[in-house]
């Protein structure tokens, strides 16, 4: 069982590379560089707080990689000690009108998922309440959600995407796989902007290599 569920969480931030990028837990307060859209919000209730989670603009941890789309949106606790992150993550396939969920991600082979990470400087522990799929089921078990985009749309290289989030977390212990802690998400809307630099990215314009100093004497 401790095999699985490291697996499992192995894979889930596995999905992209903002989960390893993230600073070392005693760095947490604002210093990694995210950068806030203001208006695009996300709200929640964790253990009895109300959280509006900012979007965050930066390629690193919302973007369009390898068929998926990642919206990452975060929040810093007052005091800087806590971090919470939330990520939705659907097919770049997705149209709107369609409803993505883990019927549907079994369905099509198709990855999605919702992970809130809770990130606590002071314990330096991490909590993962997430749904995703595993063998064609939800994983954990009880867990779900269901990711409605309403609309899609392109302007000057940026793609928005309009919807609503609806889910049930479920918190593992990792070493015991034992549920900890159940987050219920009610349909939530949400909408973010993926920039001409995350969606369809150009090729970066190439710039002469350096030459060594024994080539600049030839």
């Amino acid at each position: 069982m401790r095999k699985l569920i490291a697996l499992i969480c192995a894979a889930l931030l596995a999905l992209s590379s903002f989960a390893l990028a993230e600073p070392p837990l005693e760095a947490l307060p604002n210093s990694d560089g995210r950068s806030a859209a203001s208006g695009d919000a996300f709200v929640i209730t964790l253990d009895g707080e109300t959280l509006s989670l900012d979007y965050d603009t930066s390629e690193e941890y919302s973007k369009i990689e390898n068929g998926q789309v990642t919206a990452s949106y975060y929040r810093y606790s007052d005091d800087g000690k806590t971090l919470a992150e939330l990520f939705i993550t659907f097919p770049e396939s997705t149209q709107p009108g369609m409803v993505i969920s883990p019927d549907y991600s079994a369905l099509t082979n198709e990855e999605s998922s919702v992970v809130l990470i809770v990130s606590d400087s002071e314990t330096r522990k991490e909590e993962y309440y997430f749904s995703s799929l595993m063998g064609g089921t939800p994983y954990p078990e009880g867990s779900d959600y269901q990711i409605s985009l309403d609309s899609i749309t392109e302007v000057d290289g940026a793609t928005t995407f309009v919807g609503r989030l609806s889910a049930t977390l479920i918190a593992l212990d990792m070493a015991s796989g034992e549920v900890m802690d159940t987050l219920v998400i009610d349909e939530t809307p949400f909408r973010f902007t993926l920039g001409g630099g995350s969606v369809d990215r150009p090729e970066a314009e190439s710039k002469p290599t350096p030459m060594p100093d024994d080539m600049k004497k030839v």
